[in-house]
């Protein structure tokens, strides 16, 4: 996927959504842009035009930056999803202000011009603002580099300093009815005053735009075929009805009955047990994911991972690969191929890692082959049985998300002395991988104990 392309893409939608409200406006008689257009020069007047020579500025250090730069892949899909997401605040707020809107405090321009307090107004007095900073964060957490982050800074310090001018001028001109809502609305994005359920609201708001935009890329990077993909559907949903039921309780302020706040507890214990489950798994998941320094090992047991025909998956590449740079490292490693042919295979995956091998410098004399096993259990019940001395070291070759299950099941079966070796985790697909392993390990967990 051209990142890229995307950033530009999402960049031009920005602007074109900033330049077609302008040009619809002045077709009305209505000027849009009116930063540092008085003449009295106080600190509005300035503040204004700094920040109107930062947004003519950025925009030029951005495109530099998303042309020059590169990054690493997750921190491309995070800063495209903010970016996504701002261009996404920025049409709502443009939308809901319709003649309304104004670049600059306007002070002499009363024309069609009212308080908007509904819509995305309920929720940020500033969404237009707010859309400009996801998008500013989104651009540089894909294409950081120094300068960008100066500017970008310099901008959103300005676009702030600017709100506060518009703060000031907004309660001269509208009086109690504009202070009310000040009291009511976050500056930036919010419900009003902290709260716990307004914070569990919030998390459930990231999780739900987390959500659906991640089975986007997930559909981009792996297709609809991907095992499992439908979770993050089901993820989307549980929380938009957290979402709602939570934002129903908090805008009508009402008591729980004592049925309810019993639920409502036991509801969150549940919960919280499930989370400190899934953290425990993930996090000995995302360690096993790192190389073990030890010493060579005896053995190395490459894992299959699926073939399309005769050639291999880009999982199992990763192994074939990651095995030939530990065999090349380690020469005395002697290295069992294992994994039987299954649908769609038109060999076994063992003799396609046992070619791969000998393809990339490999002695056969070295290699073992194992072609029966149809699961990661028999891949190690049906290895083990091929090395002589059952104290030996062994290395498991596999994706890095797979090695802690991997782990688990090669000591059940007897392994003395195993240790991870894994492969490369392709992101961002990878994520997905790492969250849908945790139900492989709780269901191994049911079906052999902890």
């Amino acid at each position: 996927m051209n990142y890229k392309i995307l950033a530009l893409a999402c960049m031009a939608i920005f602007y074109g959504f900033y330049f077609a409200k302008m040009i619809m406006q002045r077709k009305q008689g209505i000027v849009t842009n009116q930063m540092a257009s008085g003449r009295a020069k106080d600190r509005t007047y300035y503040t204004e035009l700094l920040l109107k020579i930062s947004t003519y500025m950025l925009p030029v250090v951005e495109v530099i930056s998303i042309i020059c730069t590169d990054s690493y892949i997750m921190k491309k899909v995070i800063g495209l999803y903010l970016v996504v997401i701002g261009d996404i605040v920025f049409a709502l707020a443009i939308m809901t202000m319709k003649n309304s809107w104004r670049a600059g405090l306007a002070r002499d321009d009363n024309k069609d011009r009212e308080l908007v307090t509904d819509g995305i107004y309920r929720f940020s007095r500033n969404p237009a603002f707010l859309g400009f900073d996801l998008v500013y964060l989104g651009i540089l957490i894909m294409y950081f580099n120094p300068v960008l982050l100066n500017f970008t800074l310099f901008a959103m310090i300005m676009m702030h300093l600017q709100i506060l001018n518009e703060e000031e001028f907004l309660a001269g001109q509208y009086g109690d009815s504009y202070i009310e809502y000040r009291n009511r609305t976050c500056r930036y994005a919010g419900l009003g005053r902290i709260s716990v359920d307004k914070v569990i609201l919030y998390a459930y708001v990231v999780l739900f735009a987390w959500s659906v935009l991640y089975f986007i890329t997930c559909l981009c990077y792996a297709g609809p075929f991907l095992s499992w993909i439908w979770i993050w559907i089901l993820i989307a949903i549980f929380s938009a009805i957290r979402i709602r039921v939570l934002y129903k309780h908090i805008s009508q302020a009402h008591e729980y009955s004592r049925v309810r706040r019993i639920i409502r507890v036991l509801f969150r214990i549940v919960v919280i047990a499930l989370l400190s489950v899934f953290v425990f798994v993930e996090v000995n998941i995302m360690s096993a994911m790192h190389v073990n320094e030890t010493e060579e090992a005896d053995y190395l047991i490459v894992l299959g991972a699926g073939l399309n025909g005769t050639v291999p998956t880009n999982p199992l590449r990763a192994r074939i690969s990651t095995a030939v740079e530990y065999l090349n490292e380690h020469p005395d490693t002697i290295v069992i191929a294992s994994g039987g042919q299954g649908f769609g295979e038109d060999i076994s995956e063992a003799l396609c890692i046992h070619d791969k091998l000998i393809e990339n410098g490999i002695d056969e004399s070295r290699i073992l082959m194992e072609d029966k096993s149809t699961s990661t259990i028999e891949n190690l019940e049906n290895s083990y049985m091929l090395i002589e001395d059952k104290d030996s070291t062994v290395g498991i070759v596999t994706n890095g998300f797979h090695e802690y299950r991997a782990g688990l099941i090669a000591r059940r079966i007897g392994y003395e002395n195993v240790t991870s070796v894994p492969a490369y985790t392709f992101f961002p697909v990878g994520v997905h991988y790492i969250v849908r392993e945790f139900f492989g390990v709780v269901r191994y967990w049911v079906e052999y104990g902890l």
